[in-house]
């Protein structure tokens, strides 16, 4: 009787066993359908900072191109990195994932659930051992995109009503831009004025005059360039010399004897303006002046008449056998007195006795 109570028992704790397992292999197959795998895979911890995570949880998938790798294990706040978010992958796709890789924080589907996408970095960058820092970027959300086009649109009203003021003002007042808007003198004025600048501009590129060759004549513009480069280098020959113009302008002693002078020159002409001499005369008495144009007067005829070839001195310069034979004699003369100078005794002798 008691061995039947007891089988009964094994029977039933046995029954209840395998309920019990049947039902957490159900609840786990369930759970975690599709990632049965994934679970007994070896997994990597790498870290990445992120200023602002933007409502991420523990438990967020993580991504690379697309493809579920991992998941978040760990968000903690810091002082100077604001967060650090611990990231749990799969061995096999941290070769995927580079030391210049960014994790940035997305938004999945239209609930606004978060994950964090990795990129895949360059390929010159080393691959991230496990347990390294990433960096990580928060990108901009809709709810920015909003804010900073609300504020825009602000801005533009504000400027469509002060432009609407300021038309008003222009409307109502009787400044410049009033009556440029309603006087139709001012647009006739700009009118003839065009058209006379059309014309000049006509006038000074069919022309010939200096202004028309400016423009149409290569050479004018470098000569002006040679001037203006050979001014250049006077002015610093001028700034780095020593000769008179630099110490004029460097050597006050040039400018005091200047001073100096002037004085002297003022001096004298008070005294010229007080005297009686001859200067003063000839300044003054028109006589002397009446002489020296009657004696300008003579000696212009003088000339004339040689010019003519009158008189010895005409004759003289007209008459080309008489100026040779004058520098012959001339010639001679000068044989003449070097001779003498180097050999005195051919032509002196003094004798006491």
């Amino acid at each position: 009787m008691f061995d039947t109570k007891k089988k009964l028992r094994w029977s039933k704790l046995r029954a209840g066993l395998i309920i019990t397992i049947a039902l957490l292999l159900l609840f786990f197959t369930v759970f975690f359908a599709g990632s049965i795998d994934k679970i007994f895979s070896p997994t990597v911890q790498i870290r990445a900072s992120i200023s602002d995570v933007r409502g991420l949880r523990q438990g967020a998938p993580v991504w690379i191109s697309g493809v579920e790798v991992g998941s978040v294990t760990d968000i903690a706040l810091t002082p100077g990195s604001g967060t650090i978010v611990t990231m749990s992958l799969r061995r096999n796709a941290l070769k995927f994932v580079r030391s210049d890789s960014v994790a940035s924080v997305l938004t999945l589907g239209l609930l606004g659930d978060k994950y964090i996408e990795l990129s895949s970095g360059s390929q010159q960058s080393p691959v991230v051992h496990p347990g390294e820092m990433i960096e990580g970027a928060t990108p901009i959300e809709m709810k920015d995109i909003m804010e900073t086009g609300a504020m825009s649109i602000k801005k533009m009203n504000d400027f469509i009503e002060k432009l609407g003021r300021l038309v008003t003002k222009v409307e109502t007042s009787k400044g410049t831009l009033a009556k440029f808007l309603e006087d139709p003198s001012l647009y006739n004025n700009l009118k003839e004025t065009t058209k006379s600048l059309s014309r000049i501009a006509d006038d000074i590129s069919n022309s010939r005059g200096s202004l028309g060759m400016l423009i149409k004549d290569r050479s004018l513009y470098d000569r002006l360039s040679a001037t203006s480069y050979s001014m250049e280098k006077f002015s610093r020959k001028l700034a780095d010399g020593s000769g008179t113009l630099g110490k004029l302008m460097a050597d006050p002693t040039l400018y005091d004897r200047l001073s100096g002078t002037a004085a002297s020159m003022e001096a004298f002409s008070s005294k010229l303006n007080k005297s009686s001499g001859t200067i003063s005369k000839l300044m003054e008495d028109p006589e002397l002046y009446d002489n020296l144009n009657k004696a300008s007067r003579q000696l212009s005829l003088i000339l004339e008449k040689v010019d003519n070839g009158e008189g010895a001195a005409g004759a003289l310069i007209g008459d080309k056998e008489l100026a040779q034979e004058l520098k012959g004699t001339i010639k001679e003369l000068k044989e003449l007195t070097a001779d003498i100078k180097d050999h005195p005794g051919r032509y002196f002798k003094f004798s006491l006795f």
